[in-house]
């Protein structure tokens, strides 16, 4: 592994460890379940199977969509049992998926990375040497805009589809088959 390889390694670590702890207490104080321990320690599951989706779809995201649906039905199906309203469901999705998304933002720093190693992170010729295949058109094949495209499609993705299908479980039945409450 190359210096850059150990600063994504460590930054994911941050992301993951940092930004699960605040989400562990929400989610523990929405559901009124189990302490936060055991959902910090679900949620770091959960980002460490989104970091190995993320490295083994590079760049096609599908790893990463399929485990968005994956944690919109569950999520969706853990938030039927909640006595609350739409709105904080939503809320919560939302906080949820971005979380999982965490892991493809930590691609954005790539470009960083390589101006520090020399490289240039707007030309063409330095994104085929990147990697970048030649067909890919202007400007996501150049570093920064294969980086950023790569990342924001997948935090659009995930984010819509988790919130999303979480919000529609959520919405097909509460707590015990009953109509979910709405906000007003």
């Amino acid at each position: 592994m190359d210096q850059a390889e150990y600063i994504l390694l460590f930054a994911n670590l941050l992301l993951g460890l940092g930004c699960g702890i605040p989400l562990a207490r929400k989610l523990s104080r929405f559901g009124n379940g189990p302490p936060t321990a055991v959902f910090y320690g679900l949620l770091i599951v959960v980002y460490s199977l989104e970091a190995l989706a993320f490295t083994a779809g590079m760049a096609t995201n599908v790893p990463g969509i399929v485990l968005a649906v994956l944690w919109g039905f569950a999520f969706g199906h853990w938030a039927r049992r909640v006595e609350t309203a739409e709105r904080r469901v939503l809320r919560m999705a939302l906080l949820f998926s971005l979380y999982t998304a965490l892991p493809a933002v930590s691609f954005a720093l790539v470009p960083i990375l390589m101006v520090f190693a020399g490289w240039s992170i707007v030309n063409v010729d330095d994104g085929l040497r990147f990697g970048i295949p030649q067909f890919v058109p202007w400007p996501v094949n150049t570093i920064m805009g294969f980086c950023i495209f790569v990342a924001g499609v997948a935090v659009l993705l995930k984010t819509i589809i988790t919130t999303g299908e979480a919000l529609l479980l959520f919405r097909w039945g509460g707590p015990s088959g009953r109509p979910a409450l709405r906000a007003r």
